[in-house]
């Protein structure tokens, strides 16, 4: 076995390579290209290679160059379990790329990160790039919103949810450069909001059977369903709920000493727009009146006398994730007997 250690930056792959004795194989740098990757793997000869790498923005390329060369294995890790090892004894990418290979032999790598491939991979892409559009169109509002406070005009908090929100703008007394920024700027989120629409009608126009389940969960539509099975893929992955919940960053931080525990906020390790669209979900599941939804609705409730509001609208957003969970390990639809104890069922 030959285990291999690779730092990746958009100039060059840092390599190094170490044999079942700890022998150095290779040790150097390669163009990051599919020529330089299949001949560095070609050079290292017949024996079986384990790639280890962090994941980044060109994981996809390299995922499917490495996966169609015989005898080569690839691991990757999260770039935050890998931060403290790293770190240690100085960072450079050349260590970065020795400690790899040499964790890799010792059999002691962090987890395996999951690599989606096929339709799950095309929806995670679009649902990233609508989150990036959504991030620039926000920015731009809150920027007109600025300019529109120099003037003296305090928009309200809905005001870009209004159709007229346009014309409204347009009627405001600026003065000749406020109003030639805010009119370009206006211009710019209508492009973007028009970008986000097209993307949201690729999202949604992708089919799977587990889709089709999630959607039976009260709050789930069409675009949440998507967005969680983009995350999740496979459920059997999952060691349980509790991992779900904390790759879904619905989990709370704990800080623990002695015999004090302390619950935090909210961790931040995980999938963002997994949150972010179970927090939407929640806040509608605790408006609806459905039978579906008795038992998720009372459950926020009792969580919101004790805790107050915010803190059952995430505790119900977590929920929600590890039914989702639940609905794609067994390949059952939602039930919302199964919520019951069982004397009530």
């Amino acid at each position: 076995m030959i285990y291999v250690g690779m730092d990746i930056s958009s100039k060059s792959f840092v390599v190094h390579a170490i044999s079942e004795r700890k022998a150095i194989v290779f040790r150097g740098e390669i163009e990051p290209t599919r020529v330089a990757l299949k001949n560095l793997m070609s050079e290292l000869g017949r024996e079986t290679k384990l790639v280890v790498m962090e994941a980044g923005n060109q994981l996809k390329w390299i995922a499917l160059t490495l996966k169609a060369i015989r005898g080569v294995h690839l691991h990757v890790v999260h770039p935050n379990e890998m931060k403290w090892i790293s770190e240690s004894s100085g960072k450079t990418d050349r260590i970065d790329a020795r400690k790899m290979a040499e964790l890799a032999r010792g059999d002691l790598l962090p987890r395996k990160v999951h690599i989606v491939e096929g339709t799950v991979r095309d929806l995670r892409e679009l649902v990233s790039a609508r989150h990036q559009l959504q991030s620039k169109r926000v920015a731009l509002i809150n920027a007109i919103r600025g300019y529109m406070l120099q003037e003296g005009y305090k928009l309200p908090e809905k005001f870009f949810q209004r159709a007229d929100w346009r014309v409204r703008l347009e009627k405001a007394k600026l003065g000749e450069v406020t109003k030639r920024i805010v009119e370009s700027m206006m211009a710019a989120v209508e492009a973007i909001a028009q970008s986000e629409e097209e993307l949201t009608r690729e999202i949604v126009a992708i089919e799977d059977e587990r889709i089709e389940l999630l959607e039976t969960m009260p709050g789930i539509g069409k675009l949440s369903s998507r967005v969680i099975l983009a995350a999740l893929d496979n459920a059997e992955r999952f060691d349980d709920r509790k991992a779900v919940a904390k790759y879904g960053a619905l989990t709370p931080t704990i800080y623990q000493s002695g015999g004090v525990t302390h619950m935090g906020h909210i961790n931040r390790d995980g999938r963002h727009e997994v949150r972010r669209v179970l927090l939407q979900c929640a806040h509608t599941v605790a408006r609806m009146k459905s039978y579906g939804s008795r038992p998720l609705r009372e459950f926020f409730e009792r969580v919101m006398k004790k805790r107050g509001k915010k803190i059952a609208v995430v505790a119900l957003a977590r929920k929600l994730l590890t039914i989702a969970y639940g609905v794609l390990k067994s390949g059952n639809p939602y039930d919302p007997k199964m919520l019951l104890p069982v004397s009530s069922r």
